[in-house]
């Protein structure tokens, strides 16, 4: 069956199924990096990627990066929250399901389309795989404030994504 053709609860299950063993094989003991690619796979392309394309995925877009397109480097698929952080919310479930997973993805998992040098700006502040330090553990778009990165709506996105 094809992801696109998937109910959102097929998908939800198949998550929450994603979560549950790298719960238990990190009780094992086993270090995140071994497991965590078990999880990032199916969050991306059952939850992110559902509609299709990176650009459909993308809430947002940088007011920079508008007009721009994949396929030239231009563009970089940038988690607003990054992985690391769902990842440790997704794992500290006490109970997995649908509806906790449907909203911890909703609440930490936005995409936003970058441009390569603004990339280059959150790399350079520290921001690239971690949130500022003052952040309210709310604000899914707080790197970019802090860098004072506009954005706007993504026109490309594919509606409720």
């Amino acid at each position: 069956m094809k992801v696109k053709d998937m109910s959102e609860f097929k998908r939800l299950q198949l998550i929450a199924e994603a979560v549950r063993y790298c719960q238990r094989v990190s009780a094992m003991g086993m270090p995140a990096s071994a497991f965590s690619k078990a999880l990032r796979e199916p969050v991306h392309f059952l939850w992110e990627r559902r509609a299709g394309s990176k650009a459909a995925a993308a809430q947002y877009r940088s007011r920079s990066a508008v007009g721009l397109s994949f396929g030239r480097e231009e563009l970089i698929y940038d988690h607003a929250v990054p992985f690391v952080y769902l990842q440790r919310r997704l794992l500290a479930l006490d109970t997995v399901d649908e509806h906790s997973i449907r909203v911890l993805l909703q609440q930490l998992n936005l995409i936003v389309l970058i441009t390569k040098d603004e990339d280059e700006v959150l790399k350079s502040a520290g921001l690239n795989k971690s949130m500022p330090t003052d952040w309210d553990g709310n604000d899914p778009l707080a790197r970019y404030r802090a860098m004072k990165i506009e954005l706007v709506p993504n026109r490309g996105a594919v509606n409720g994504i």
